[in-house]
């Protein structure tokens, strides 16, 4: 038998395509920042760097790009459209080319149909198909809920209940450092949870359950592995504040601090449970607050918003704190009052 040598040509050739594509799947996984908007990826195909698996029993789910011009970023989406009712089964689409650990993950999903179930979820540090986090909306239970999977087996450790909506564009997003988790609906966080089932990094992917055909749009990652020892000590402290008050009472809809930035002269919001408010300039109200030292109170849309002055243990005026909070029973606007001041001391404190 005679056994020919490969051209030196060849080899090389094949050889620098190797090293090339390994260069530039590396870089892509580990990219600080990366979106998927799918306008680009063909439509009736999985995106590419995508695939399908399952957790649980069932079939398994079929994900496709397809084209829905009411998405966030038209005219494409990915989408899960199996109806299979197997009420333990939850269809994934993994991003394979992905490796996080603590990171900032977010996607806008709309809620299509389903009987059994209408789940939404985004899932992080996944091992394989039966071994991950999984944060999910769900617009038949109006919940929205944190889970450890392991082994396939699914158990929830934090959750908020509120009215979540079908057939209408929403925002589910986490945040994980370490065994702290962050998790967000809509911009506004909504509980915060510790949990150190998986310290390792892992893959991002989306998830439904059921018979949930549920649209997906705009997924975004972040790698926060470095960008904490980086950012400046009063703005973690700041956050983490409002972060803390917001978890403790269930009843806030708005936390807001407001402070004059280091070689800054407008008063902003430099921390808000409300993550489109930070860095906005202050109102009227909360200026009138810091001015005259007094609480200065508005109904907003049955809740009671209450602005007030925020001091050092000294006394001293440094900024001003705006709760927005929903009123309990029979609550007159003295009573609110006071109910803020005792939020706004723990937070001084």
């Amino acid at each position: 038998m005679i056994t020919r040598t490969p051209s030196p040509k060849v080899g090389l050739t094949s050889l620098l395509a190797l090293v090339a594509t390994l260069i530039a799947t590396f870089a892509s996984a580990q990219s600080p920042k990366r979106t998927w908007n799918f306008d680009q990826d063909p439509v009736g195909k999985l995106p590419l760097n995508f695939t399908s698996a399952l957790t649980g029993q069932g079939t398994i789910g079929q994900w496709a790009v397809m084209k829905d011009e009411s998405a966030p970023s038209p005219p494409n989406v990915l989408a899960q459209t199996s109806t299979d009712p197997t009420d333990y089964r939850f269809p994934l689409a993994i991003v394979e080319d992905s490796n996080y650990k603590d990171l900032a993950l977010s996607v806008k999903f709309k809620t299509i149909s389903g009987k059994v179930d209408q789940g939404a979820g985004l899932v992080f540090r996944l091992k394989d198909k039966d071994n991950y986090y999984i944060t999910r909306a769900n617009a038949l239970e109006d919940n929205f809920r944190l889970y450890h999977v392991i082994r396939g087996r699914r158990v929830q450790f934090a959750g908020a209940n509120f009215k979540v909506t079908s057939n209408a564009w929403h925002e589910i997003k986490v945040e994980a450092r370490g065994d702290e988790f962050k998790c967000f609906y809509d911009g506004a966080l909504k509980f915060t949870a510790k949990d150190d089932t998986f310290k390792e990094p892992g893959k991002i992917g989306l998830w439904t359950k059921a018979d949930s055909v549920i649209h997906f749009d705009d997924l975004m990652v972040e790698d926060l592995g470095s960008a904490t020892s980086s950012m400046p000590q009063g703005e973690i402290l700041a956050q983490k504040l409002v972060d803390d008050l917001t978890a403790k009472h269930p009843g806030l809809v708005r936390v807001a601090m407001h402070l004059t930035p280091l070689n800054r002269s407008d008063i902003i919001i430099v921390a808000c449970n409300i993550t489109a408010r930070i860095g906005k300039k202050s109102d009227p109200e909360d200026l009138t607050a810091m001015r005259t030292g007094k609480a200065v109170v508005l109904e907003r849309g049955g809740n009671f918003d209450v602005t007030l002055p925020m001091r050092t243990a000294s006394g001293k005026v440094i900024g001003a704190l705006g709760l927005t909070f929903k009123p309990q029973a029979n609550e007159q606007e003295p009573a609110a009052v006071e109910r803020a001041k005792k939020m706004a001391s723990e937070l001084e404190r």
